[in-house]
């Protein structure tokens, strides 16, 4: 069994901020116990005192050790946290004292080695100034050779392409004059080709008229043979156009 303030002593870290901040401490003690233990049966309130069945008070030291242990972690982890930030800060602070020394020693030998070689550099800045002028020399004469080459090629080529225009335009005039020539013997052929059709197509005409005039037989036989034979001459014209 246990008093009500001996329990809110002794288990008020299980307790939540809420719970803590409510001015009667008994029922905070129940609100806790009933919040940790779920059957009613394994515990009991009275006027002064609370009791507990079997169990019930180790199982509430568990959760009290629970408790400490995992605030111990935490308590352990931040101050880890602490000591590493404080060992950066100081291993920072050596840092930038090293870098500001070593910055200052190396500024003073690049000052020393400036003053040495002085003059080195000066001999240096008129050798490359002659060099880069002969180089700039060399160039600009090769520069202008390539470029006469380059008008001469270019003008050799125009006056190719000229060339190439002119002999174009003489063979586009001929191949004109021959087009037109084939055509004009084309159209002349198809013009004789309708001539002789229409000749014979007026010779039979001719010939059937004959045919039903013809009052005897010898006297159509006569016709007959003269229209037949120009008609031939007519077909065999046509086959040789």
């Amino acid at each position: 069994r246990w008093t009500y303030h001996d329990f809110f002593v002794r288990y008020r870290v299980l307790m939540t901020k809420k719970d803590l901040s409510q001015s009667d401490k008994k029922i905070t003690c129940k609100n806790l116990l009933e919040h940790l233990i779920k059957d009613p049966d394994k515990f009991q309130f009275g006027r002064t005192k609370i009791f507990f069945r079997a169990g019930q008070v180790a199982y509430l030291e568990k959760l009290r050790a629970d408790k400490f242990r995992a605030a111990t972690i935490m308590i352990q982890k931040t101050v880890r946290g602490w000591l590493q930030r404080l060992k950066y800060k100081r291993m920072k602070a050596a840092a930038i004292t090293i870098q500001r020394y070593t910055r200052g020693y190396l500024a003073r030998r690049l000052a020393d080695h400036l003053r040495k070689t002085r003059a080195a550099i000066s001999f240096q800045k008129q050798y490359r100034m002659i060099r880069v002028y002969r180089v700039y020399q060399r160039i600009r004469r090769a520069a202008i050779t390539i470029q006469s080459y380059t008008r001469g090629m270019f003008d050799r080529r125009a006056y190719q392409e000229l060339l190439l225009q002119h002999k174009a335009k003489v063979i586009q005039k001929h191949l004109r004059g021959w087009a037109a020539r084939k055509n004009f013997i084309k159209f002349r052929s198809a013009a004789i080709v309708i001539q002789c059709y229409f000749r014979r197509m007026m010779a039979r005409r001719e010939l059937k008229q004959l045919k039903i005039e013809a009052r005897t037989a010898e006297h159509f036989k006569k016709l007959s043979v003269g229209m037949e034979n120009k008609v031939v001459q007519l077909q065999r014209k046509i086959d040789e156009q």
